[in-house]
């Protein structure tokens, strides 16, 4: 009895859809950062006004998505509604850094500057007040990353859609077993970390292929936390969802940190579970009963504890011998102090992981003596799209010289003790 590979055909419609609302959303971003830095520039002299008239105007960014799924929601896809609520965090937390003046020096040193940083889902780096030049090759090794982040996807996203993302669980809900359902629930967790870490990468590189297209640096977000971590700190502060991570950086952490860094970290972790809870919101908005407020928001406190936890024992002879060992026995012990708290977390995206592997492309193992049984779908949108830039990018290169190297300054932002900044 043979063996052969089936691939499933992807809802196209679906993933079209997403990209719809990306590229609308990038277009709507790019108008409000006109208007923005307009009003930023009229209103200047009155900074009562300014704030009030920039407050007003930017509310519409936030309540917008909702406002598109409450008339014309469900949409097909729930990746579609964490799409829409990606733009309403992104820019309304960069709308704020515009009322605040918390933004990277230099983003809003010009029109130029500001329209690209706001309206970029990527974070752009600006070098001396003007943005940063991209090391030559970058869309190249971008491409590459996608498609081994894609590939990874694929096979999470098939184990899922054989296990409905919940392996040796026999279905049960890991929030209704007693310690979350640690240890049996682990592998359950772990899966569904891997796509959504492999989805969220995915698109953050996609994000930034324009920008470097355009011979522009960006925010390299994700720094391998899944493999690399060697503490809490180091993967909330330095690995994980470095755009996020600056973003509450600059606005919530710095400004506390000199009075009060406990309390600054507390309330960075606290945006960053409010803000997670509105995207829960949005992803689940046709199925409530599908999602529990307020998980996301007590995930992130036991991390903000954990953080401190681990800190407080980091001058201790334990955190001393555990500093001493192996790099990778170091991530293992991270992944068991973040992995068990995972469902208070995941409760919420779960239905979304669910969803998209019975809409995505999946791979799995079909027993028959028939080649007929291999069944092969469209390639997804996403193949294609890159496949169109690579052409289009050496295209390019073989027109343009090679720019001298750029001294890249690193993006990684290094955590400050004794609690990190957030995620």
């Amino acid at each position: 009895m043979a063996f052969h590979l089936a691939f499933s055909k992807p809802d196209l419609t679906a993933d079209s859809e997403v990209k719809f609302i990306s590229f609308v959303g990038l277009a709507v971003l790019i108008l409000m950062g006109f208007l923005g830095y307009a009003l930023h520039c009229l209103l200047r002299q009155r900074p009562s006004m300014r704030l009030c008239v920039l407050g007003l105007s930017g509310l519409p960014m936030i309540i917008g998505p909702l406002l598109v799924l409450h008339f014309f929601g469900p949409l097909r896809s729930k990746l579609a509604h964490f799409a829409l609520s990606f733009f309403g965090v992104v820019a309304g937390f960069r709308w704020l850094e515009l009322m605040l003046g918390t933004g990277p020096k230099g983003f809003d040193k010009s029109v130029k500057n500001f329209v690209i940083y706001f309206a970029s889902p990527a974070e752009v780096l600006f070098d001396s007040g003007q943005l940063q030049a991209s090391k030559d090759g970058l869309v190249s090794e971008l491409l590459l990353r996608i498609a081994k982040h894609m590939l990874i996807g694929t096979i999470a996203l098939s184990l899922g859609k054989a296990t409905d993302f919940a392996p040796f669980l026999d279905g049960q809900d890991p929030l209704t077993m007693p310690l979350l359902g640690f240890p049996v629930a682990l592998p359950a967790v772990y899966l569904l970390t891997v796509y959504v870490y492999c989805t969220l990468a995915t698109a953050m590189l996609m994000h930034r292929l324009l920008p470097a297209f355009l011979g522009i640096a960006s925010v390299d977000s994700m720094q391998t936390p899944l493999l690399l971590s060697t503490s809490l700190r180091d993967f909330w502060g330095r690995r994980w969802n470095l755009v996020v991570h600056r973003l509450m950086k600059r606005t919530f952490f710095v400004p506390l940190v000199g009075r009060s860094p406990h309390l600054a970290g507390l309330l960075a972790f606290m945006m960053s579970g409010l803000f997670h809870e509105y995207m829960w919101l949005a992803v689940n908005w046709n199925q409530r009963d599908a999602y529990v407020p307020g998980l996301s928001l007590l995930f992130f406190f036991l991390q903000f504890l954990l953080c401190g936890v681990e800190s407080a024992l980091s001058l201790t002879p334990l955190g001393l011998q555990l500093s001493k060992l192996p790099q990778p026995l170091r991530t293992v012990l991270t992944s068991l102090v973040v992995l068990p708290l995972g469902p208070l977390f995941l409760q919420g995206i779960s239905s979304m992981g669910v969803e998209a592997a019975d809409q995505g492309q999946t791979v799995s193992l079909v027993m028959g003596d028939a080649p007929g049984g291999v069944v092969s779908g469209s390639p997804p949108l996403d193949w294609v799209m890159c496949g169109l830039v690579g052409l289009v990018a050496g295209a390019r290169g073989l027109y343009l010289r090679p720019r001298p190297a750029v001294k890249i300054s690193k993006s990684t932002v290094v955590a400050v003790l004794p609690t990190c900044e957030g995620a």
